[in-house]
């Protein structure tokens, strides 16, 4: 796959060892302990806290201020406002009796508030309790189901507190039940802001103070926001008809790498001295329309193994032109060439995102091709194609399919990319196991290797087993950017930090295209030490310099600006920064989560407006 092959070979960076040595969070999860947490200013400020406080949805007299104590504001009949006191506080104590009582009577616990809310009202001394009077009436309408009510009854709280925590999960609450998930996190976000207030005022008084816990909700309303929101861009793109250009020469690259045939096809094209101008000229001047198609194909194929993606696209192009404008004129080409065509123009199409016209290419170049080899690579990259467009289930058949095509052809291919399914679905074991068929059957095939030795990492293995794949690949490939990297990630399994950064170091100076050891580095610089994050920083705009693509490392550096910002605009930057990548990211899982960071974000400014702060400083 294209999108998911960047996925499945950066998945060792997004969750290796080093990064927090623990299990693999949840994308809504991390999202939040970034997004809510860090942009606030409290590091992993829900990565351990799950559960809410347990407390109690009333407010009683102690919460309200005492009355005002001026004459004006005395009754001028003290028995008459005895009376009326004496029948305020009936009301209320007759609402909170009916409110806990078992089983519970909330309707008539709220009309004995609503009776509390008039005399407030009416007798400007009991003024003090409308606050108070107003949130457990909303408590008893929530409890009762009649939410919209309810939500008015917390307007009126707001409106003189915006800080009221009990309020705030209230709307929480009613919001995702209402299904208006963007407010239901915009309250979440508030509640988390008003207990960071108070959790820093308790610290500054000198007061212990519980860490500030979301509300048990939070990762379902979050993963709710995420998941509207890709849904808008890609319908967007559905409406528009919006294309894809080419993605980055590192994420091709490592695509072509996943297959055991890439050294071979690299070594060829590299010793092709083809005078390829003077060759398609002849053959066009001729009319040989077949030797122009062979001789364009021939030279796309070496601009591939080259690194010269655009210059092979170009060529590709010009071929099926060809071959179109032969066609009208009655020309007809053997089977083989045209499924050559088919299969090249397949990948040229799949790298820019036009996977409905890639499939097709494939499954024209199958009904023609009878080489077992030729068979099973179409099949492994049609295969790629389905994952790109969400559909497992074919991906899956496509590859049992190369399987029963192999007939004696190398099946390498088949268990590599099948070990990445495996990979993408966190099925581990299996993964291995197909990994150790590729080796079996490809024994030279470094990036399996590779991709092993990081499965054994994450399976637990014993670290004899992941170094033995380690070192074989560094004995096959020893200049090779992704062997070192790997073997960072294996120093970083044992905690050796500074070790991990040289391998880091010198997997980026045998391939300064290749983003992942820049991130791997900025990630451990930060787990080394918190004040290295500007420096953290730069690393992860340069992995975005040579790959402007790589969602990983777009997501490290936006976590990284939301723990760092302080003022709105700066905050407000890190979410135009994701509404562009969300612009331009090809994978719907990625495309969620990038979604969800922003959603964050954006959530935490409208909350911290909303609560009064003006800053997101501790």
């Amino acid at each position: 796959p294209l999108a998911r092959e960047a996925r499945a070979h950066r998945w060792e960076a997004q969750e290796s060892p080093g990064d927090a040595l623990g299990p693999m969070p949840r994308p809504a999860t991390k999202a939040l302990a970034v997004a809510a947490g860090a942009a606030v200013g409290i590091a992993a400020l829900v990565w351990w806290a799950r559960q809410q406080k347990k407390d109690s949805e009333l407010d009683d007299e102690a919460d309200a201020p005492p009355p005002p104590r001026t004459e004006e504001a005395a009754p001028k009949d003290a028995a008459t406002g005895e009376a009326v006191k004496a029948e305020f506080n009936s009301c209320k104590q007759k609402a909170f009796e009916l409110f806990k009582a078992s089983p519970p009577r909330y309707a008539e616990a709220a009309e004995w508030f609503s009776k509390a809310i008039d005399l407030s009202i009416a007798h400007e001394t009991l003024a003090p309790q409308r606050k108070a009077l107003y949130n457990n009436r909303s408590a008893c309408r929530e409890r009762c189901d009649v939410l919209e009510a309810s939500l008015e009854d917390c307007a009126v709280v707001l409106a003189s507190d915006p800080q009221h925590a009990k309020v705030r999960r209230r709307r929480a609450r009613i919001f995702d039940k209402l299904g208006r998930n963007e407010e239901a996190l915009v309250e979440i976000c508030a509640d988390l802001l008003i207990q960071r207030e108070a959790f820093k005022k308790a610290l500054q008084a000198g007061r212990q103070a519980d860490q500030p816990t979301p509300v048990d909700n939070v990762e379902s309303v979050m993963r709710a926001v995420g998941a509207a929101a890709a849904e808008e861009v890609l319908a967007a793109r559905r409406a528009s008809g919006a294309k894809f250009g080419m993605p980055s020469s590192n994420t091709i690259t490592q695509l072509l790498m996943t297959y055991a045939a890439y050294d071979s096809r690299a070594q060829a094209a590299a010793t092709d001295n083809t005078d390829y101008a003077t060759a398609i000229k002849g053959a066009r001047a001729s009319g040989d329309d077949a030797e122009t198609i062979r001789l364009l194909l021939q030279r796309a194929d070496t601009a591939t193994y080259s690194k010269r993606y655009e210059a092979a696209r170009k060529d590709v192009e010009l071929a099926s032109a060809q071959k179109v404008k032969a066609e009208a004129n009655g020309k007809q080409f053997p089977p083989e060439l045209v499924a050559d065509l088919e299969r090249a123009a397949g990948l040229y199409k799949h790298l820019v995102h036009d996977l409905t016209g890639a499939a097709e290419c494939y499954e024209r170049a199958l009904a023609l091709e009878t080489s077992p080899e030729k068979r099973v690579e179409t099949r492994v990259r049609l295969a790629g194609v389905h994952v790109d467009n969400a559909d497992m289930a074919s991906a899956d058949a496509s590859l049992d399919a190369a399987l029963t095509d192999a007939d004696g052809a190398s099946v390498s291919d088949v268990h590599m990319h099948r070990a990445q399914l495996r990979v993408i679905r966190r099925d581990l074991e299996a993964a291995k196991n197909d990994l150790e068929a590729c080796i079996a059957v490809a024994p030279g095939h470094v990036l399996a290797r590779l991709r092993l030795a990081t499965v054994l990492i994450h399976s637990g293995a014993d670290a004899h087993s992941v170094e033995e794949q380690v070192e074989a690949a560094e004995r096959l490939a020893p200049t090779m950017s992704e062997v070192y990297q790997v073997k960072g990630e294996v120093l970083l399994a044992k905690a050796d930090l500074r070790g991990a950064i040289r391998q880091f170091d010198e997997a980026i100076r045998l391939d300064e295209s290749n983003p992942v050891p820049l991130y791997n580095k900025g990630l451990t610089l930060i787990q080394m030490n918190q004040f290295e994050a500007h420096n953290a920083q730069k690393l992860f705009e340069s992995a975005l310099a040579v790959d402007p693509t790589c969602m990983v490392a777009l997501m490290r550096l936006s976590e990284l600006k939301l723990q760092l910002a302080a003022s709105f605009d700066q905050a407000q930057a890190v979410v135009d920064m994701l509404g562009g990548a969300m612009q331009n990211c090809r994978d719907k899982d990625e495309l969620v989560e990038l979604s969800t960071v922003r959603a964050m974000a954006v959530a935490q400014l409208a909350a911290a407006r909303d609560v009064g702060l003006t800053s997101f400083q501790m």
